[in-house]
């Protein structure tokens, strides 16, 4: 497996529970609103069921929300992280979905266990700037999508207005005075964010797909000052407070939480640009 998937994969198996806690409820509504762009999964034989196919599920919310909107689809919740699928499972108990209605499968992106054509819906949510290929991963959809099937996905574009609270908790960091350790060598780079709605589509396109209607939306997400430094000291900036003394982690809370108190809590509510995408595999 490429080092940059073990190496998210690692984080990611570390980390599922705090980010179910912390970063889940951020991004769960604009995943779900995902759906609401496409039509009901149509399977390609009418003695079949329908097939979706959730690549990069994370914790599952896209894969449980489309279980739910059509009961008779089967939905294959596909990720690389064993602790992240384990987290999806636990949500699907909590929704009474059991097996046969959403199944969990541990692979990556561009390298899914799952036939050619058999797929009639790939979704995917705040994934594709993760993978270390986008270019393969979207290579793969195509693969397993039967003609006529469907993609959809919605991720981050690579822009937008700074977030004061983020850049006040970044000068809090300046004014500790310390000097933070270098990112570790062995993290290759990954696809990261797309740089705009058009060359969203381009890539799309370049992956084989047709009828692609790429659209930008907003991801919108209400923190408090209270929420937010919870969120940087258990999530966001764990392993910086992991490398800090006690001393200086302590330090820290109370530099960033006199420079978050001087902002207006309006400042607080975060908007920031997404990408959409819609496209179909040529029948």
């Amino acid at each position: 497996m490429d080092t940059t998937v073990c190496t998210l994969v690692e984080r990611y198996d570390h980390d599922a529970e705090d980010y179910e806690t912390w970063w889940a409820p951020v991004l769960d509504a604009s995943a779900r609103g995902l759906l609401d762009r496409v039509g009901a999964p149509i399977a390609s034989h009418p003695s079949t069921r329908p097939i979706v196919a959730d690549v990069g599920t994370g914790s599952g919310v896209l894969a449980i929300d489309a279980a739910a909107r059509w009961p008779d689809a089967l939905v294959l919740g596909v990720d690389p992280s064993r602790g992240m699928l384990g987290m999806a499972a636990r949500r699907a108990e909590r929704a009474a979905l059991d097996d046969d209605r959403v199944r969990w499968i541990t692979a990556p992106a561009a390298a899914m266990p799952i036939p050619d054509a058999s797929v009639d819906l790939v979704v995917s949510s705040f994934a594709l700037q993760l993978v270390p290929d986008r270019p393969a991963a979207l290579a793969e959809a195509r693969r397993v999508l039967r003609p006529g099937g469907q993609l959809a996905f919605i991720t981050w574009l690579d822009r937008g207005e700074p977030f004061p609270p983020a850049e006040e908790f970044d000068e809090a960091v300046l004014d500790l005075g310390v000097e933070e350790p270098e990112p570790a060598e062995d993290e290759a780079p990954v696809a990261g964010d797309l740089r705009s709605v058009r060359s969203a589509a381009d890539e799309v396109r370049r992956a084989g797909f047709v009828r692609v209607s790429a659209r930008e939306t907003t991801l919108a997400f209400d923190w408090t000052l209270a929420s937010y430094l919870a969120f940087k000291i258990r999530y966001d900036e764990t392993a910086l407070f992991r490398w800090l003394s006690d001393e200086d982690a302590h330090r820290l809370v109370d530099i960033a939480q006199r420079r978050l108190s001087a902002l207006p809590p309006e400042a607080f509510h975060w908007r920031t640009p997404l990408v959409s995408v819609v496209a179909r595999r040529p029948a």
